[in-house]
């Protein structure tokens, strides 16, 4: 009974397609583990970067996530670019020393990647307003 209704759910599973095919954005997405008694400053350092992403050609977007409630807490930090070569041109020397004052609040061993966005949806009642319209 159990595998009829799962094959029956799967039926009416439309196929996974791109929301908006024409989305080809990067990420660079960070996750570190803040340390303890460390989020308040931790907050405060994104804060700090923020300037920094606006000024540079191709930012889209910051998204920062972390666990919680509690003390320690694991990090995700989500920012969206037009292109690669945007992604990588944003480490500024200026980027890079934020980025290491930040890291201090971390324990050790912060993993970054650059990752392809596959799709950028967020709710709205526009179907414009998407992250890629920033």
């Amino acid at each position: 009974m159990l595998v009829r209704l799962y094959s029956r759910k799967l039926a009416v599973t439309q196929p996974f397609k791109l929301a908006r095919p024409e989305v080809h954005m990067y990420a660079r997405v960070w996750k570190a583990n803040i340390l303890p008694g460390k989020v308040e400053e931790f907050s405060a350092s994104i804060n700090l970067v923020k300037p920094l992403l606006r000024k540079q050609p191709g930012f889209r977007g910051l998204l920062v996530l972390h666990t919680g409630p509690g003390e320690a807490l694991e990090a995700t930090v989500l920012s969206v670019w037009s292109t690669i070569d945007d992604l990588r041109s944003s480490e500024t020397p200026a980027f890079q020393e934020a980025v290491l004052n930040m890291l201090t609040l971390c324990e050790r061993r912060p993993v970054m990647r650059e990752e392809v966005v596959v799709m950028c949806e967020f709710s709205s009642d526009d179907p414009d307003a998407t992250i890629t319209k920033f």
